[in-house]
């Protein structure tokens, strides 16, 4: 189990379950804060995987050397590759939302398409990231290109889960026209 108590064991479990004969992506999604006081390397590398920085000196995020070799699995700004919208990635300060003690914390979001033979490196580092991570509850979401599968990235005091979601037959709607 990676450090900090977290295991993306499950969510591997889930991903394998589903890979099919033709290549599959997740659509991924994640919104989190990170405290106001992140140590420089991490902020660092942080910046690195989402494209807006060189690389540090050493990378943390990741077993890299069982995947090969180190990229930037969260810089963005081109069209998505199997689903509709861009990949995206933003880090700034949350100046608008202070924390109690008046410190601001880091807004992190980002959107990204994720080939099925990347997921675990990139689940990786999302357990790396919410390591790091201020929040609690929902944090973010993964569909599935082969189906219309959702399921919600839920992070709690022991690490995060990835939690399915089922439609139900009554559906509630509302028209905004």
């Amino acid at each position: 189990m990676p450090s900090g108590g977290m295991s993306v064991r499950g969510v591997l479990s889930v991903a394998g379950a589903r890979v099919r004969g033709v290549s599959d992506y997740y659509d991924l999604f994640l919104a989190v804060d990170l405290p106001p006081d992140l140590p420089e390397p991490t902020l660092q590398e942080l910046r690195w995987l989402l494209g807006q920085a060189e690389a540090p000196p050493t990378l943390e995020s990741a077993d890299w050397d069982s995947w090969g070799y180190p990229w930037q699995v969260f810089a963005g700004g081109f069209a998505s590759h199997s689903f509709d919208g861009v990949d995206t990635s933003l880090l700034l300060r949350a100046v608008d939302r202070p924390n109690l003690d008046g410190s601001v914390p880091w807004a992190l979001t980002v959107r990204t398409c994720v080939h099925e033979d990347e997921f675990g490196v990139v689940m990786e580092v999302v357990e790396w990231i919410l390591r790091q991570s201020t929040a609690q509850g929902w944090v973010g979401f993964l569909r599935y290109s082969g189906s219309d599968e959702v399921q919600h990235v839920v992070r709690h005091q022991d690490g995060f889960d990835v939690v399915d979601v089922r439609m139900t037959r009554k559906q509630i709607s509302r028209s905004w026209s």
